[in-house]
């Protein structure tokens, strides 16, 4: 890491539609610093294995609630792991601005990066294409991701990572988020 070390590690929050590299990027982050968590929002879903209502196999209240709690619980792990000086680096789908609102709320005082990994949406459908059959996602992300830059354009660090390997695009993050990424000081 750079000069960036010195710096209150506070929460990395790294974003996208389904395929856009979130998972892999946020643990390759999260390995760059001398201690960090990766939180991922989908182990945290799943979570709730009996009534489990996703935002796409069952959209809904059930659904938003559920949603709700998700994000409730990665704030609060995130900020359990930031208290004890170790960077929580946070993988999940955050869909619009009142989400991102909610996050940094409950993540205050501590600074928040957020980061959006934004390749064009045909590498996204190409990457879910090559995953193995049970882990694709197989959805059109492209509401998802008109959603996102009506709600989330201008906020943040939309990091295109279509030509960067993970590696660069984790290198990317570490070096540059404090300078790009930062929505709450």
């Amino acid at each position: 890491m750079d000069g960036s070390q010195a710096r209150t590690p506070g929460c990395v929050i790294i974003t996208g539609v389904p395929a856009a590299g979130k998972s892999t990027a946020s643990l390759l982050v999260a390995r760059r610093h001398p201690r960090a968590a990766r939180i991922d929002g989908d182990v945290l879903s799943y979570m709730v294995v009996s009534g489990r209502a996703g935002p796409v196999s069952r959209p809904g209240p059930e659904a938003d609630r559920q949603a709700r709690l998700c994000v409730r619980n990665v704030c609060d792990l995130a900020s359990n792991f930031a208290d004890e000086g170790i960077v929580p680096v946070v993988d999940t789908v955050v869909a619009d601005r009142a989400m991102l609102d909610f996050m940094v709320d409950r993540l205050r005082p501590r600074p928040v990066l957020f980061v959006v990994l934004a390749p064009p949406l045909d590498v996204c459908h190409r990457r879910d294409a090559e995953r193995d059959p049970r882990e694709r996602v197989g959805i059109d992300a492209g509401p998802l991701r008109r959603a996102m830059l009506d709600e989330l354009g201008e906020v943040g660090w939309w990091l295109d990572n279509a030509d960067r390997t993970p590696d660069q695009t984790a290198d990317a993050i570490v070096t540059h988020a404090y300078d790009k990424a930062v929505v709450a000081p």
